[in-house]
């Protein structure tokens, strides 16, 4: 009993990791690192100064948006912009 309970526990972790997408990592004001990984279609979380928020997917009219409360990330290409508390910062892709 045990062993197929165990099975289906690492199929359903390894079925969760698979949702994820590799993180895409920038710098931001050429001193900051943030890192934006895509959970789904909807979500993402970024990682930026020790601190991490959970993004929802909104619409653009060009590039990718998340945003949260007081939080917006859009990026397009290589380029990005993360607004945090009414701080902006320009960021680029480093990977």
């Amino acid at each position: 009993m045990i062993k197929p309970l165990l099975s289906g526990l690492a199929l359903v972790t390894l079925c969760a990791c698979a949702e994820q997408s590799a993180p895409s990592n920038y710098l931001c004001d050429e001193t900051l690192s943030a890192s934006i990984v895509e959970y789904s279609d909807d979500e993402a979380r970024l990682t930026f100064k020790d601190a991490e928020f959970l993004l929802n997917r909104q619409v653009s009219g060009s590039g990718v948006k998340y945003s949260a409360d007081n939080v917006l990330f859009w990026s397009k290409g290589d380029e990005a912009m993360l607004i945090l508390k009414g701080k902006k910062y320009q960021c680029s892709l480093t990977q």
